[in-house]
Protein backbone atom coordinates (compact mmCIF):
# COMPACT_ATOMS: atom_id res chain seq x y z
CA UNK A 1 0.00 0.00 0.00
CA UNK A 2 1.25 3.68 -0.62
CA UNK A 3 1.47 6.49 1.59
CA UNK A 4 -1.25 8.06 -0.39
CA UNK A 5 -3.37 5.05 -0.05
CA UNK A 6 -2.94 5.41 3.62
CA UNK A 7 -3.91 9.13 3.63
CA UNK A 8 -7.45 7.71 2.04
CA UNK A 9 -7.88 5.39 4.46
CA UNK A 10 -7.04 7.72 7.02
CA UNK A 11 -9.89 10.18 5.62
CA UNK A 12 -12.04 7.19 6.02
CA UNK A 13 -11.65 7.17 9.38
CA UNK A 14 -11.82 11.04 10.24
CA UNK A 15 -15.30 10.35 8.10
CA UNK A 16 -16.20 7.92 11.21
CA UNK A 17 -16.39 5.08 8.79
CA UNK A 18 -15.12 1.76 10.67
CA UNK A 19 -12.24 -0.39 9.34
CA UNK A 20 -11.67 -4.03 9.24
CA UNK A 21 -8.53 -5.37 10.91
CA UNK A 22 -6.70 -6.06 7.50
CA UNK A 23 -7.19 -2.95 6.52
CA UNK A 24 -5.81 -1.10 9.40
CA UNK A 25 -2.99 -3.71 9.13
CA UNK A 26 -1.82 -2.93 5.82
CA UNK A 27 -1.87 0.31 6.31
CA UNK A 28 0.17 0.76 9.41
CA UNK A 29 2.42 -1.83 7.88
CA UNK A 30 2.78 0.44 4.87
CA UNK A 31 3.53 3.65 7.13
CA UNK A 32 6.37 1.39 9.15
CA UNK A 33 7.83 0.28 6.37
CA UNK A 34 8.82 3.44 5.00
CA UNK A 35 11.16 5.66 7.28
CA UNK A 36 10.62 9.21 5.97
CA UNK A 37 8.96 12.63 7.32
CA UNK A 38 5.96 12.32 5.33
CA UNK A 39 5.46 8.24 6.69
CA UNK A 40 6.10 9.54 9.75
CA UNK A 41 2.70 12.52 9.32
CA UNK A 42 0.70 9.86 8.02
CA UNK A 43 1.47 7.82 11.18
CA UNK A 44 0.63 10.17 13.48
CA UNK A 45 -2.78 10.87 11.33
CA UNK A 46 -3.56 7.52 11.50
CA UNK A 47 -3.21 7.39 15.07
CA UNK A 48 -4.72 10.23 15.69
CA UNK A 49 -7.74 10.25 13.63
CA UNK A 50 -8.29 6.44 15.32
CA UNK A 51 -8.05 7.83 19.00
CA UNK A 52 -10.13 10.99 18.22
CA UNK A 53 -12.94 8.70 16.48
CA UNK A 54 -12.51 6.02 19.53
CA UNK A 55 -10.66 2.80 18.01
CA UNK A 56 -12.63 -0.78 17.58
CA UNK A 57 -11.08 -3.19 19.61
CA UNK A 58 -10.45 -4.92 15.60
CA UNK A 59 -8.78 -2.11 14.56
CA UNK A 60 -5.95 -2.30 17.57
CA UNK A 61 -5.52 -5.55 17.11
CA UNK A 62 -4.83 -4.87 13.59
CA UNK A 63 -2.51 -1.82 14.32
CA UNK A 64 -0.20 -5.08 16.81
CA UNK A 65 -0.32 -7.54 13.38
CA UNK A 66 1.46 -4.60 11.66
CA UNK A 67 3.80 -4.31 14.34
CA UNK A 68 4.35 -7.86 14.52
CA UNK A 69 4.99 -7.89 11.40
CA UNK A 70 7.72 -5.33 10.81
CA UNK A 71 9.61 -6.90 13.96
CA UNK A 72 9.62 -10.48 13.42
CA UNK A 73 11.86 -10.62 16.44
CA UNK A 74 9.57 -9.35 18.76
CA UNK A 75 6.93 -11.63 17.52
CA UNK A 76 9.12 -14.38 18.14
CA UNK A 77 10.23 -13.15 21.85
CA UNK A 78 6.59 -13.24 22.51
CA UNK A 79 5.49 -17.04 21.28
CA UNK A 80 8.37 -17.99 23.41
CA UNK A 81 8.15 -15.91 26.67
CA UNK A 82 10.56 -16.29 29.21
CA UNK A 83 9.80 -18.57 32.29
CA UNK A 84 11.40 -16.90 35.66
CA UNK A 85 11.42 -20.18 37.04
CA UNK A 86 10.01 -19.07 40.31
CA UNK A 87 7.08 -20.59 42.82
CA UNK A 88 6.03 -17.03 43.63
CA UNK A 89 2.57 -15.21 41.47
CA UNK A 90 4.39 -13.39 38.16
CA UNK A 91 2.88 -10.41 38.50
CA UNK A 92 4.04 -7.66 35.64
CA UNK A 93 2.95 -3.95 35.96
CA UNK A 94 3.22 -1.46 33.31
CA UNK A 95 1.53 1.84 32.22
CA UNK A 96 0.79 3.74 28.93
CA UNK A 97 2.49 6.97 30.26
CA UNK A 98 1.55 10.17 27.96
CA UNK A 99 -0.74 11.20 31.19
CA UNK A 100 -1.89 14.97 31.13
CA UNK A 101 -1.28 15.09 35.08
CA UNK A 102 2.23 13.53 35.86
CA UNK A 103 3.00 11.90 39.32
CA UNK A 104 6.07 10.51 40.27
CA UNK A 105 7.17 7.08 39.61
CA UNK A 106 4.33 5.76 41.15
CA UNK A 107 4.00 2.39 39.72
CA UNK A 108 7.95 1.76 40.16
CA UNK A 109 7.80 2.50 43.86
CA UNK A 110 4.20 -0.14 44.18
CA UNK A 111 6.35 -2.97 42.46
CA UNK A 112 8.93 -2.55 45.18
CA UNK A 113 5.68 -2.39 48.01
CA UNK A 114 4.02 -5.44 46.40
CA UNK A 115 7.38 -7.08 46.35
CA UNK A 116 7.80 -7.24 49.54
CA UNK A 117 5.03 -10.00 50.24
CA UNK A 118 6.88 -13.39 50.35
CA UNK A 119 4.39 -15.06 47.65
CA UNK A 120 4.68 -12.11 44.89
CA UNK A 121 7.20 -11.63 41.86
CA UNK A 122 6.72 -8.34 40.15
CA UNK A 123 8.12 -7.55 36.61
CA UNK A 124 8.56 -4.05 35.73
CA UNK A 125 9.20 -2.59 32.26
CA UNK A 126 11.57 0.31 32.61
CA UNK A 127 12.10 3.00 29.50
CA UNK A 128 13.55 6.40 29.07
CA UNK A 129 11.31 9.31 29.64
CA UNK A 130 9.18 10.25 26.36
CA UNK A 131 6.38 12.69 27.77
CA UNK A 132 7.66 12.83 31.02
CA UNK A 133 10.76 14.15 33.07
CA UNK A 134 11.62 10.94 34.73
CA UNK A 135 10.89 7.38 33.50
CA UNK A 136 10.96 4.19 35.01
CA UNK A 137 14.70 4.08 33.71
CA UNK A 138 15.77 6.80 34.78
CA UNK A 139 14.14 6.79 38.20
CA UNK A 140 15.69 3.52 38.31
CA UNK A 141 18.97 4.56 37.74
CA UNK A 142 19.37 6.98 39.93
CA UNK A 143 18.84 4.46 42.70
CA UNK A 144 21.93 2.01 41.16
CA UNK A 145 19.31 -0.54 39.52
CA UNK A 146 20.31 -1.40 36.28
CA UNK A 147 17.44 -3.11 34.11
CA UNK A 148 18.19 -6.25 32.69
CA UNK A 149 19.73 -5.66 28.50
CA UNK A 150 18.79 -9.77 27.97
CA UNK A 151 16.23 -11.78 28.75
CA UNK A 152 18.31 -14.48 29.55
CA UNK A 153 19.37 -12.96 32.51
CA UNK A 154 15.43 -12.32 33.94
CA UNK A 155 15.30 -15.65 35.40
CA UNK A 156 18.75 -15.29 37.53
CA UNK A 157 17.32 -11.89 38.59
CA UNK A 158 14.63 -13.01 39.66
CA UNK A 159 16.52 -15.77 41.90
CA UNK A 160 18.02 -12.78 44.05
CA UNK A 161 15.28 -10.21 43.82
CA UNK A 162 11.31 -9.75 43.81
CA UNK A 163 11.52 -7.08 41.33
CA UNK A 164 12.41 -8.21 37.82
CA UNK A 165 13.31 -5.20 35.80
CA UNK A 166 13.88 -5.31 31.97
CA UNK A 167 14.92 -2.79 29.43
CA UNK A 168 11.84 -2.39 26.94
CA UNK A 169 14.26 -0.82 24.73
CA UNK A 170 15.40 -4.38 23.60
CA UNK A 171 12.55 -5.84 23.48
CA UNK A 172 11.57 -4.85 19.90
CA UNK A 173 14.35 -4.38 17.77
CA UNK A 174 13.08 -3.16 14.80
CA UNK A 175 10.15 -1.70 15.71
CA UNK A 176 11.60 0.40 19.01
CA UNK A 177 13.90 2.95 17.26
CA UNK A 178 11.12 3.40 14.84
CA UNK A 179 8.96 4.33 17.00
CA UNK A 180 10.96 6.06 19.96
CA UNK A 181 10.57 9.85 20.18
CA UNK A 182 7.39 10.25 17.86
CA UNK A 183 4.88 10.17 20.20
CA UNK A 184 4.33 12.54 23.07
CA UNK A 185 0.73 12.28 23.46
CA UNK A 186 -2.15 8.88 23.97
CA UNK A 187 -2.54 7.03 20.72
CA UNK A 188 -4.75 3.67 19.95
CA UNK A 189 -1.79 1.60 20.60
CA UNK A 190 -1.29 3.02 24.08
CA UNK A 191 -4.00 0.60 25.27
CA UNK A 192 -1.99 -2.58 24.18
CA UNK A 193 1.83 -1.97 23.53
CA UNK A 194 3.06 -1.67 27.41
CA UNK A 195 1.88 -4.59 28.67
CA UNK A 196 1.23 -6.99 25.23
CA UNK A 197 5.10 -6.27 24.39
CA UNK A 198 6.80 -8.18 28.06
CA UNK A 199 8.04 -11.36 26.68
CA UNK A 200 7.43 -12.92 30.30
CA UNK A 201 5.33 -15.36 31.20
CA UNK A 202 3.38 -13.97 34.13
CA UNK A 203 0.13 -14.89 36.54
CA UNK A 204 -1.04 -11.37 36.51
CA UNK A 205 -1.39 -7.91 34.93
CA UNK A 206 -1.94 -4.56 36.17
CA UNK A 207 -2.10 -1.86 33.43
CA UNK A 208 -2.75 1.64 33.79
CA UNK A 209 -3.82 3.69 30.92
CA UNK A 210 -4.46 7.80 30.69
CA UNK A 211 -7.94 6.73 29.46
CA UNK A 212 -11.14 6.52 30.26
CA UNK A 213 -11.96 3.68 28.03
CA UNK A 214 -9.91 0.59 30.04
CA UNK A 215 -12.58 -1.78 28.88
CA UNK A 216 -10.57 -1.44 25.10
CA UNK A 217 -7.05 -3.23 27.23
CA UNK A 218 -9.41 -5.26 29.41
CA UNK A 219 -10.85 -7.04 25.95
CA UNK A 220 -7.70 -7.48 24.64
CA UNK A 221 -5.74 -8.88 27.15
CA UNK A 222 -9.41 -10.82 28.13
CA UNK A 223 -8.57 -12.15 24.53
CA UNK A 224 -4.80 -13.14 24.68
CA UNK A 225 -3.60 -11.77 28.15
CA UNK A 226 -3.11 -13.40 31.30
CA UNK A 227 -5.84 -15.25 33.40
CA UNK A 228 -6.06 -12.35 35.79
CA UNK A 229 -5.78 -8.73 34.98
CA UNK A 230 -6.63 -5.22 36.22
CA UNK A 231 -6.65 -2.05 33.94
CA UNK A 232 -6.68 1.09 36.02
CA UNK A 233 -7.11 4.81 34.88
CA UNK A 234 -8.23 8.00 37.25
CA UNK A 235 -9.30 11.33 36.05
CA UNK A 236 -8.95 14.12 38.62
CA UNK A 237 -10.45 17.29 37.66
CA UNK A 238 -9.51 19.41 36.58
CA UNK A 239 -5.87 18.51 36.87
CA UNK A 240 -6.02 15.80 34.21
CA UNK A 241 -5.80 11.91 34.03
CA UNK A 242 -3.13 9.51 35.48
CA UNK A 243 -2.67 5.83 34.15
CA UNK A 244 -3.03 4.83 37.79
CA UNK A 245 -5.45 3.51 40.66
CA UNK A 246 -6.29 6.70 43.11
CA UNK A 247 -7.56 7.11 46.62
CA UNK A 248 -9.52 10.78 45.15
CA UNK A 249 -11.28 11.19 41.63
CA UNK A 250 -13.19 9.52 39.14
CA UNK A 251 -11.63 6.03 39.08
CA UNK A 252 -12.42 3.51 36.49
CA UNK A 253 -11.14 0.10 37.12
CA UNK A 254 -11.61 -3.02 34.38
CA UNK A 255 -10.58 -6.09 36.35
CA UNK A 256 -10.28 -9.29 34.28
CA UNK A 257 -10.67 -13.33 35.29
CA UNK A 258 -11.05 -16.11 33.08
CA UNK A 259 -11.59 -14.46 29.98
CA UNK A 260 -14.48 -12.46 31.70
CA UNK A 261 -14.07 -8.49 32.27
CA UNK A 262 -15.85 -7.04 35.12
CA UNK A 263 -16.25 -3.35 35.39
CA UNK A 264 -15.84 -0.88 38.51
CA UNK A 265 -16.39 2.93 39.09
CA UNK A 266 -15.24 5.00 42.15
CA UNK A 267 -15.78 8.75 41.74
CA UNK A 268 -14.25 10.66 45.09
CA UNK A 269 -13.54 13.55 46.09
CA UNK A 270 -9.93 15.18 44.75
CA UNK A 271 -7.30 17.56 47.11
CA UNK A 272 -7.26 20.82 45.93
CA UNK A 273 -3.59 20.52 45.96
CA UNK A 274 -1.74 17.41 43.79
CA UNK A 275 1.73 19.23 44.41
CA UNK A 276 3.06 15.90 46.96
CA UNK A 277 2.29 13.76 44.40
CA UNK A 278 3.36 15.71 40.93
CA UNK A 279 6.71 14.63 38.89
CA UNK A 280 9.74 16.28 40.10
CA UNK A 281 11.68 18.33 37.85
CA UNK A 282 14.91 16.00 38.02
CA UNK A 283 15.62 12.38 38.01
CA UNK A 284 17.17 12.89 41.50
CA UNK A 285 14.29 14.56 42.98
CA UNK A 286 12.03 11.68 41.29
CA UNK A 287 14.19 9.34 42.64
CA UNK A 288 14.65 11.34 46.20
CA UNK A 289 11.09 10.55 46.34
CA UNK A 290 10.63 7.39 45.41
CA UNK A 291 12.83 6.31 48.76
CA UNK A 292 10.80 8.56 50.53
CA UNK A 293 7.86 6.71 49.80
CA UNK A 294 9.52 3.01 50.34
CA UNK A 295 10.91 4.36 54.03
CA UNK A 296 7.50 5.57 54.68
CA UNK A 297 8.72 9.55 55.23
CA UNK A 298 6.64 10.52 52.05
CA UNK A 299 3.74 13.29 52.17
CA UNK A 300 0.54 10.72 53.11
CA UNK A 301 -1.35 11.52 49.62
CA UNK A 302 1.76 9.70 48.15
CA UNK A 303 1.74 7.22 50.05
CA UNK A 304 -1.29 6.35 49.80
CA UNK A 305 -1.13 7.09 45.86
CA UNK A 306 1.23 3.72 45.98
CA UNK A 307 -0.76 1.73 48.94
CA UNK A 308 -3.63 1.55 46.36
CA UNK A 309 -1.33 0.65 43.45
CA UNK A 310 0.07 -1.87 45.26
CA UNK A 311 -2.79 -3.10 46.38
CA UNK A 312 -4.12 -3.59 42.95
CA UNK A 313 -0.64 -5.92 42.55
CA UNK A 314 -1.56 -7.83 45.47
CA UNK A 315 -4.92 -8.66 44.51
CA UNK A 316 -4.12 -9.39 40.55
CA UNK A 317 -1.59 -11.87 42.43
CA UNK A 318 -4.34 -13.86 43.65
CA UNK A 319 -2.46 -13.27 47.27
CA UNK A 320 -5.44 -11.10 48.80
CA UNK A 321 -8.89 -11.05 48.33
CA UNK A 322 -10.08 -8.36 48.29
CA UNK A 323 -8.75 -4.59 47.51
CA UNK A 324 -9.54 -3.32 51.09
CA UNK A 325 -7.73 -6.42 52.56
CA UNK A 326 -4.91 -5.77 49.62
CA UNK A 327 -4.72 -2.10 50.87
CA UNK A 328 -3.86 -3.13 54.37
CA UNK A 329 -1.21 -5.62 53.52
CA UNK A 330 0.22 -3.09 51.34
CA UNK A 331 0.52 -0.62 54.06
CA UNK A 332 1.73 -3.50 56.50
CA UNK A 333 4.54 -4.32 53.98
CA UNK A 334 5.41 -0.49 54.00
CA UNK A 335 5.77 -0.06 57.81
CA UNK A 336 7.73 -3.79 58.19
CA UNK A 337 10.72 -2.14 55.69
CA UNK A 338 9.97 -4.82 53.39
CA UNK A 339 9.95 -2.60 49.96
CA UNK A 340 13.57 -0.93 51.02
CA UNK A 341 15.00 -4.64 51.30
CA UNK A 342 13.52 -5.75 48.33
CA UNK A 343 15.07 -2.09 46.43
CA UNK A 344 18.71 -3.30 47.82
CA UNK A 345 18.32 -7.00 46.61
CA UNK A 346 16.97 -5.69 43.10
CA UNK A 347 20.28 -2.82 43.07
CA UNK A 348 22.60 -5.98 43.83
CA UNK A 349 20.93 -8.10 41.54
CA UNK A 350 20.88 -6.26 38.81
CA UNK A 351 24.52 -5.48 39.10
CA UNK A 352 25.86 -8.92 39.09
CA UNK A 353 24.46 -9.54 36.03
CA UNK A 354 25.63 -6.87 33.69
Amino acid sequence: MSLAAVGAVINRIQAGELLRRSEIAESFLAVLEVSTEGADVAWGALLGALQARGPTLGEVLGLVDAVLRFDPELADQLDAPVDLGVERRVVAIAGSGKETFKTFNVSTAAAFVAAGHPDVCVVKPAGRATSAVTGASDVLAELGVRPARALSDLPRLAEQSSVCVFDYHHVAPRYGPRYEGRFHHLHPLSHVTPWMFVPIRTDGLVFGVADARVGLAASVIAMSGPERAAVVSTAVPPFGRIDELAPFGETELALVYKGAVERRAFPRPVPGDLSSIAQRPTNHANAELLLDVLSGRAPELALELVVENAAIVLHVAGVVDDLDGARATARELLASGAPLAQLAACRQASQEVQ
